[in-house]
């Protein structure tokens, strides 16, 4: 049976969503892990829109797979590898993005205490990376 396209309108809607969790969280460039620690609202909001990130772009990247290669990813890391199979990143960038999957792992269900280092370093790597995903989903969904 061959596999269902990937509907574009379900992926624009989740971009859309994650487009609006990088400008809440483009707010929080730059907070400090004491900054984090002094104030609870801004590390909840951090986590938060990180973990909201990460789960957005799993969605989309499972529902790529599944549409394109008649598979769904066995984790969230195995997701955005599967991205450099479908030829929507290279191989570098799906590894680059891939140890988010396990930030989002630790973040929701606090595996360890959360290292407010880790979490303020993050921000600014969502920021730097994700935008690029986001980029890269929309001209791949175009070429279809």
């Amino acid at each position: 049976m061959t596999p269902p396209a990937p509907d574009p309108g379900v992926v624009g809607a989740r971009l859309r969503l994650l487009r609006e969790t990088l400008d809440d969280l483009a707010q929080l460039r730059g907070a400090t892990p004491d900054r984090l620690a002094a104030e609870h609202l801004t590390r909840a909001a951090a986590v938060r829109l990180i973990q909201v990130t990460v789960d957005l772009a799993i969605d989309v990247n499972g529902h790529l797979a599944v549409g394109v290669l008649g598979r769904a990813p066995a984790t969230g890391r195995e997701s955005f590898l599967l991205l450099a199979e479908l030829g929507v990143v290279d191989e570098a960038t799906a590894e680059r993005l891939a140890p988010a999957a396990g930030l989002r792992n630790v973040l929701v269900h606090r595996y360890t205490d959360i290292d407010l280092a880790v979490v303020a370093g993050a921000i600014g790597r969502v920021l730097d990376d994700f935008p690029g995903y986001v980029r890269a989903v929309v001209a791949f969904i175009g070429r279809g």
